[in-house]
């Protein structure tokens, strides 16, 4: 089995709940220990099960920490649609979705998910497990925002770099604020990319 491949939904709900409880152990020592202290060791033990259970759910800590990480894509592609959701109710979605975006990209998880990012850079076997998972992410993201702006997914034709662009700013900003404490310029960037969100995402799409 390659890297790549996790191992698939357990079909008893007693396997299922293992698995369950394997993720959010695992997910939750991303957060508390990080990368490097994510043992198969740390992971069984918060889980409440041997190794060898582990290990007839995942055959390695990549192919662990890879479905760790779809697992906690999927609570924060929760988060980013609450986030969207809230925002289009009131009359200026942009300038509402743009801190409750922010608020996620400052959680836990999110910190959890980029530190595996930069360790998968010298860890072939944990990139190679990641690739599939983040590439599907970029898609889940890419689907919501199309929810939310249907008319310039429709009409933009760079919608799509649009989102990763935003995604991708917000992200690295919130690996600043990690290490420094706050966001430099902070007020600087929000404005930048409210105005960038208003020229891709509202009509007329692309005026300057």
């Amino acid at each position: 089995m390659s890297t790549q491949e996790t191992s698939p939904e357990p079909k008893q709900d007693r396997a299922r709940a293992t698995r369950r409880r394997l993720l959010d152990a695992a997910g939750r020592s991303l957060c508390e220990l990080g990368f490097a202290g994510t043992t198969t060791t740390v992971v069984a033990k918060r889980a409440g099960v041997s190794q060898g259970a582990l290990y007839k759910h995942f055959r390695s800590k990549q192919q662990m920490i890879a479905a760790t990480t779809e697992h906690l894509f999927k609570g924060l592609i929760e988060a980013f649609r609450e986030a969207f959701s809230k925002a289009a109710t009131g009359r200026d979605p942009i300038a509402r979705a743009l801190p409750s975006l922010w608020a996620v990209f400052v959680t836990p998880e999110l910190y959890a998910v980029v530190e595996l990012y930069i360790a998968a850079r010298t860890d072939d076997g944990l990139r190679e497990a990641l690739v599939p998972v983040l590439i599907q992410h970029r898609e889940n993201l890419r689907a919501e925002a199309k929810a939310l702006f249907p008319e310039a997914a429709e009409k933009n034709p760079r919608f799509d770099i649009v989102v990763d662009s935003l995604m991708a700013a917000l992200q690295g900003a919130a690996v600043s604020a990690a290490v420094l404490g706050e966001v430099q310029d902070a007020a600087q960037l929000g404005g930048f990319l409210e105005e960038m969100c208003r020229r891709e995402l509202q009509a007329p799409f692309g005026r300057v």
